[in-house]
């Protein structure tokens, strides 16, 4: 499986990394060591969705619509209010 997730900074919740991954678990660990130059800013990190796919293409096409103008957009009308917990951050 390949997976599409979101992670949410802890301390600074406005702070929010898309990626993909084969292992959610593992890479959340990477993301929370400060492993991932991209995101070691902002940590700790907490997963707040994941979508899986069987295909990786599926899963790359799916990561790519969520960071273009059209799926952000999408994200913030249908995704993210709706799986986000707001207490948990």
């Amino acid at each position: 499986m390949f997976y599409v997730y979101r992670i949410r900074s802890r301390h600074h919740p406005k702070e929010t990394f898309l990626g993909m991954t084969r292992s959610v678990r593992k890479r959340l660990n990477l993301h929370n060591a400060q492993r991932v130059e991209a995101t070691a800013e902002y940590a700790p990190w907490r997963l707040s969705f994941y979508a899986a796919f069987s295909k990786k293409e599926r899963a790359t096409e799916f990561l790519e619509y969520l960071k273009s103008p059209a799926g952000k957009e999408f994200g913030k009308e249908h995704l993210w209010q709706k799986v986000e917990d707001p207490d948990a951050l």
